[in-house]
């Protein structure tokens, strides 16, 4: 999907004012929050899933994961970085969806354009 799409999605009225008033405070669009949220949502669900493998491994399994991190500590020249690597994942999913976008013929070009100067079905004059 692109980030230029319109869907449609139905909201209960708290929600919506919620996130009306959410918008008007941080002087942010109303699409830009829900995208934020909807990126929390599956960052918590991608750790939440990390949590569940971890508490299912055996003693066996953390020796060898326990083992398998001293020797990298061992190896010579920096220590692997302690960040978060979701941020560049997403970030390298929204650039394969923008090269996969701009290889379709006519992929990058709104519909609407073409559809600009012609006159709307329902509004012909009768007559």
């Amino acid at each position: 999907m692109s980030a230029m799409s319109r869907p449609l999605i139905r909201l209960s009225r708290q929600s919506y004012a919620t996130l009306k008033a959410i918008s008007k405070e941080t002087k942010k669009p109303m699409s830009k929050i829900a995208e934020n949220a909807i990126a929390r949502y599956e960052d918590e669900r991608f750790w939440d899933a990390v949590d569940r493998e971890l508490e299912s491994w055996t003693p066996r399994q953390w020796r060898e994961y326990r083992k398998e991190f001293k020797e990298l500590d061992s190896m010579p020249g920096p220590s692997l970085p302690a960040d978060d690597w979701s941020d560049q994942w997403r970030a390298q999913q929204q650039r394969s969806e923008a090269e996969a976008r701009r290889r379709l013929v006519g992929g990058s070009r709104s519909r609407s354009r073409a559809r600009a100067g012609r006159k709307k079905a329902g509004r012909r004059g009768v007559g």
